[in-house]
């Protein structure tokens, strides 16, 4: 009897401090990864951000697959085509992220992921025929103002960075949508979607990867590591690598632990964390009218988050009353 008592005592402490733990860690590591990667492409100059997906994407899927072996998940068989499919999709997606973080500053970098949020509305919108609440609609286009103001007065800002984070935004919803529907489809979990997903996009992304980086810069990776190949750099990698895994599984138990509408408000701590950081990392001139347009975005962000509880909370009262 003591016993059962002491497990449940156990059992009602991990309950309570899971949630904060795994949320602090999430937030740490993924602040610590943008900001890492930041520090490779800014510092010490590595041309090749595709082909640094491919070793983020191998790396993911070694680490995913001894832990399978020791029991921690069971592997998923997917249908092949489909999956080389979305390993193309997931790895534009990751790639031009990195793109898009090499080309332009961070706070720039991470204000343009927030545009997902009214993308993926329309995107739904335009497959299901369901339309926003008003309360959704007001925020995304809080969110699109911000957007916007921060654009034009960054002064980091120019064409090939915008393309690479627009080709990035669109990329991962798309992703987004499409992963959804195969894990559902297929009952597997994002731990079995990913570790199926990382293989063929790491194959694509090693093939892919060297020409790509060399349109994108205009810089031979070979010739480059023959002269700048060192322990900083490797130590780099392999530390990004890694930060690369743990981030997924911190998400994966950040959400699980405190659910999604609590995830997503996560994610603007993230944003704030990271733009914070970055401005006194990279010593980003402060701009009164980039820092105006930044908060705009995150408030509106924060607005959407909300504007999605108050109608879950209604949904759920409709649904009561039937």
């Amino acid at each position: 009897m003591k016993k059962v008592q002491e497990k449940k005592k156990e059992e009602a402490t991990m309950a309570l401090y899971e949630p904060i733990v795994s949320s602090i860690l999430n937030i740490c590591i993924s602040v610590t990864i943008v900001l890492y990667n930041k520090q490779i492409f800014q510092v010490l100059k590595f041309p090749a951000p595709v082909t640094l997906s491919a070793i983020h994407s191998l790396f993911g899927h070694s680490l995913l697959s001894v832990l399978a072996a020791f029991g921690a998940f069971e592997p998923k068989k997917l249908n092949r085509a489909l999956i080389i499919k979305q390993s193309g999709i997931w790895g534009v997606s990751v790639s031009f992220d990195l793109l898009s973080l090499k080309y332009n500053s961070v706070g720039f970098f991470q204000i343009a992921k927030l545009s997902m949020l009214p993308l993926a509305a329309a995107l739904n919108m335009y497959l299901t025929g369901e339309r926003p609440s008003r309360n959704i609609t007001m925020s995304l286009a809080w969110i699109t103002i911000g957007i916007a103001v921060t654009s034009v007065t960054d002064i980091h800002v120019n064409f090939a960075g915008s393309i690479f984070s627009l080709i990035a935004v669109v990329t991962t919803v798309l992703n987004q949508v499409k992963a959804g529907q195969i894990m559902k489809e297929n009952g597997c979990s994002s731990v079995q979607f990913t570790h199926a997903l990382t293989l063929w996009s790491g194959l694509i992304l090693s093939i892919a990867g060297p020409v790509v980086d060399f349109a994108a810069t205009g810089i031979r990776l070979d010739e480059w590591l023959s002269d700048n190949c060192d322990l900083p750099l490797v130590t780099g990698v392999v530390v990004t690598s890694l930060l690369g895994v743990m981030v997924n599984i911190t998400a994966y138990w950040a959400i699980k632990t405190n659910g999604a509408v609590t995830y997503q408000v996560l994610g603007q701590v993230k944003n704030c964390g990271i733009i914070i950081i970055g401005f006194i990392m990279f010593a980003y001139p402060v701009l009164a009218k980039n820092v105006f347009g930044m908060i705009v975005a995150i408030t509106g962000a924060c607005a959407y988050v909300y504007a999605k509880i108050l109608d879950q909370r209604a949904a759920g009262a409709s649904a009561m009353k039937q």
